[in-house]
């Protein structure tokens, strides 16, 4: 009677397995096969949670390579150098980065096909002047307060204003594919690509006996990002322009102008308030 139980029980073990393991699986199907809109919202959700944890990991083993290949006075001059270029590349969208998420899908359920076209150009185009004319507020700003900051400062802060219009379309290009749901598109290059390049491009000019200090950190984030953008722009507009019909472009300023401005506000101060404590200790403390 003891074997005969034991034998039953293991031979109802697997099926009770089955029917506890069967509700996940199912899910699983349902978010990795299933082509609907929840699916495609699954799986682009599932990515970029991989994503952001990987970039984690490549951030936490990229400050202390940084920070032992130049010691802890040139590593603070480019943390600060390249957290304000970020701050100041994402400002520079005015908020259009974040409104394209929003008329892309719009225009494409509703067929509006020239107000499509019209704002894959104008938003890249925009982003790209604005930054630019921002990068050049910056370095004019400052030669005239150069007096005033230490020299350390200088030279790396006119370097970093030189990859500034770089962040900005990345910015704009990674709004552009958030709004047609491509993940990889959206976040890979931003957090994984460019910190990888910018480890590279360091290693390679230290291994070319360049000097282990911010300026030439800031050259290699330079090389990086150029690097990342310009592969991100040919794909991802080749991508969205394939997506719109050819034809004519209709602008709506207006409009855009009207979602963006709120849209930057807030979140201009929001990713002020995120990243002040980097920008309050290179101001009141030595790097």
């Amino acid at each position: 009677m003891r074997f005969s139980a034991a034998t039953t029980a293991e031979r109802l073990l697997p099926e009770r397995l089955a029917s506890a393991v069967q509700p996940w699986l199912s899910r699983a199907d349902a978010l990795f096969l299933a082509a609907d809109e929840r699916g495609e919202a699954g799986r682009m959700s599932v990515i970029a949670f991989a994503i952001r944890i990987v970039n984690a990991a490549i951030a936490f083993i990229s400050q202390v390579l940084l920070a032992r290949w130049m010691g802890s006075f040139e590593y603070g001059i480019f943390v600060l150098v390249w957290v304000t270029m970020v701050i100041v590349g994402n400002l520079a969208c005015f908020g259009f980065h974040t409104s394209v998420i929003r008329f892309i899908p719009e225009y494409r359920e509703r067929s509006m096909w020239a107000e499509l076209r019209g704002i894959l150009f104008a938003s890249r185009v925009f982003t790209l002047l604005s930054s630019t004319a921002v990068a050049g507020l910056g370095m004019a700003g400052l030669w005239w307060f150069s007096p005033m900051l230490e020299n350390y400062y200088v030279v790396p802060f006119y370097l970093g204003l030189i990859c500034l219009p770089m962040i900005t379309l990345s910015d704009t290009l990674q709004g552009i594919s958030r709004a047609n749901a491509w993940a990889l598109s959206a976040l890979s290059p931003t957090y994984l690509v460019r910190p990888i390049l910018i480890l590279v491009f360091m290693a390679g000019a230290l291994a070319l006996d360049f000097p282990p200090e911010a300026k030439t950190a800031i050259a290699a984030a330079i090389l990086a990002t150029y690097t990342t953008t310009l592969w991100q722009l040919v794909t991802v507009s080749s991508r969205a322009d394939r997506r719109a019909e050819p034809g004519p472009r209709r602008y709506l300023p207006r409009a855009w102008i009207a979602v963006s401005m709120p849209i930057f506000l807030v979140e201009g101060f929001f990713f002020l308030l995120t990243n002040a404590d980097v920008l309050m200790v290179g101001r009141f403390m030595a790097p």
